[in-house]
């Protein structure tokens, strides 16, 4: 890895998180290291519990997109296991029509995945998004859960002198030699992974994009503030959308509007690591097998979408969208002398858990934008009464 590191030299911060988390060879997502569970390092809300899944199953045949439901980055196919079987038990008609694309880059989670599913792989297709944007447009949704926040992100720090972007490259110093660059733009970052130490520096805007953004999403940005800008998650988005002639997209993800997200109190930005459900705050450390993430500025993918068009339906946390989804109808007056087995109270559980302040209900988001059906003049629209 050392010698790799070396002959790629100075990088910006985004391709190295891009690197460590989608290296063919070591990076994060492209390993077959578990990631999600007890076992993992962290948890999802598909992993609580099916009723997670059986809600966003119940709402994507409410709305009624259409027959195709896109998910985008499946983890392990717990979410898409549990909504197949929620349409077959409850939803037998749409299941017979449903055509259910996985978009996974990960050859070990597919695999994973194509075991998960079971009895539904034959109403699964597991598609690059290169084939899945040659058979474009559908009619349907896109369902993405915890996937913006696992694209790269541009560090980007306001100095006296202007906006500096953060680069990084191996440091070839000893510990004791690095320790006195204390000043200036080179940052020495006291990291090890297989004695890997990585050096940062402030230098020029690799994209005038930055520059645009901190214009518009975080313009009171002061001096010493550093942020993490997006680019990469939001030109998937910008992709996404182009997918379908008309359905829904919805996106749950952790994050906030632009403004509570670059507020001045965030001196240091979002971005964190996940390692053996330890939060860390290094991102050289346990270099691909430590999740790198970011939270997610909604403001900036709200207005992608309906700068296209597309009219916003719903943003909120996942307590808002999940309680006006009706999950407390799905509660039980459960109890048992084995609460910790039992399926109805473990249920009830997995309920609070993802609606209760404070926890997956709050800090995650969610946000619905949608395209009406277009009728040419070959074609009647559907009737309203007045």
């Amino acid at each position: 890895m050392r010698e790799w590191f070396e002959q790629q030299g100075r990088v910006t911060f985004a391709k190295f998180m891009e690197w460590a988390l989608y290296h063919p060879e070591w990076g994060y997502y492209t390993s077959d290291r578990k990631k999600i569970g007890k076992e993992g390092d962290f948890y999802t809300a598909p992993s609580v519990n099916p009723v997670f899944a059986e809600v966003l199953a119940d709402e994507v045949v409410k709305i009624g997109s259409g027959p195709a439901v896109i998910e985008f980055g499946a983890g392990e196919g717990r979410l898409a296991r549990d909504m197949l079987s929620r349409f077959a038990s409850e939803h037998p008609e749409f299941y017979q029509s449903l055509d259910y694309f996985i978009v996974e880059i990960s050859p070990s989670l597919r695999e994973v995945q194509q075991l998960m599913v079971g009895e539904h792989a034959s109403k699964v297709r597991w598609v690059s998004e290169d084939e899945l944007q040659a058979g474009s447009p559908y009619e349907g949704v896109i369902l993405t859960n915890e996937l913006v926040d696992a694209y790269p992100v541009h560090r980007v720090t306001r100095t006296p002198e202007g906006l500096r972007e953060v680069y990084v490259e191996l440091d070839g110093t000893s510990v004791e030699e690095s320790q006195r660059f204390s000043e200036g733009t080179d940052r020495p970052v006291s990291i090890e992974q297989s004695e890997l130490r990585f050096v940062e520096s402030l230098r020029p805007l690799s994209d005038p994009a930055l520059a645009t953004y901190v214009d518009k999403y975080a313009p009171e940005m002061i001096v010493g503030q550093t942020i993490e800008v997006g680019l990469a998650g939001l030109a998937w988005y910008q992709r996404a959308l182009s997918l379908l002639s008309s359905g829904h997209i919805v996106t749950i993800d952790y994050g906030y509007e632009a403004d509570m997200l670059h507020h001045s109190s965030r001196r240091t930005g979002t971005l964190r690591g996940f390692y053996r459900h330890t939060l860390t705050t290094d991102p050289y450390q346990h270099i691909g097998v430590q999740d790198l993430t970011a939270d997610v500025n909604f403001s900036a993918l709200r207005d992608t979408g309906e700068e296209r068009g597309w009219s916003t339906d719903f943003f909120g946390s996942q307590a808002q969208y999940l309680l006006q989804a009706g999950i407390l109808t799905r509660l039980t007056n459960a109890w048992s002398s084995d609460p910790f087995r039992d399926p109805d109270m473990k249920r009830n559980r997995a309920i609070k858990s993802l609606i209760l302040p404070g926890g997956l209900g709050e800090h995650f988001k969610v946000l619905v934008q949608s395209k009406p059906k277009r009728y040419n003049e070959a074609q009647v629209p559907p009737q309203t009464k007045e």
